[in-house]
């Protein structure tokens, strides 16, 4: 488990530990979603550049938020889904982290906090303090995981058929 503070000052704990995070109820998810080998990001109106996520609705489990979170933020449509990992902020906020792997994308994000999709010809790595990037991107959550997904199968562009 790695211990660090946010960008924000509070304490938070990261683990891609099955056993440590299949023990707590996420109320919120982030979502690494890969298209065409990308890194899928999306643009929020005021925050700026920063990966989908946000807060499992009641009656919703934290897989079905991530994937509707996803949809809404970014227009992407997922064909695979994977939970990796969660963190805490402070002694309340419990976060989800999923990578998925995007099938298509629509053409417009029906979030109402957010321009719609973002992708970079190389994923950005150091964006800590990097405007246009949001702050939720500069803690240890985004590197670490980044490295963490370095090999994982839904990172890469799908094969071609001949």
């Amino acid at each position: 488990m790695h211990h660090f503070l946010d960008d924000f000052g509070y304490p938070a704990t990261l683990t891609y530990d099955p056993a440590v995070y299949q023990q707590r109820v996420a109320k919120h998810v982030l979502i690494f979603p890969f298209w065409q080998g990308k890194l899928l990001f999306t643009r929020h109106r005021l925050r700026g550049i920063e990966l989908p996520g946000g807060k499992v609705e009641p009656g919703e489990t934290s897989i079905a938020a991530a994937i509707r979170e996803t949809f809404e933020e970014t227009g992407a449509v997922l064909d695979a889904i994977e939970r990796i990992g969660q963190y805490t902020v402070g002694n309340d906020m419990v976060k989800d982290i999923y990578v998925a792997r995007v099938l298509s994308l629509q053409e417009q994000a029906i979030g109402t906090d957010v321009e719609g999709a973002i992708w970079f010809d190389e994923i950005p790595e150091n964006v800590k303090g990097q405007s246009p990037f949001s702050r939720y991107l500069y803690d240890d959550v985004y590197p670490y995981t980044l490295t963490r997904l370095s090999e994982h199968p839904f990172t890469s562009s799908p094969k071609k058929e001949s």
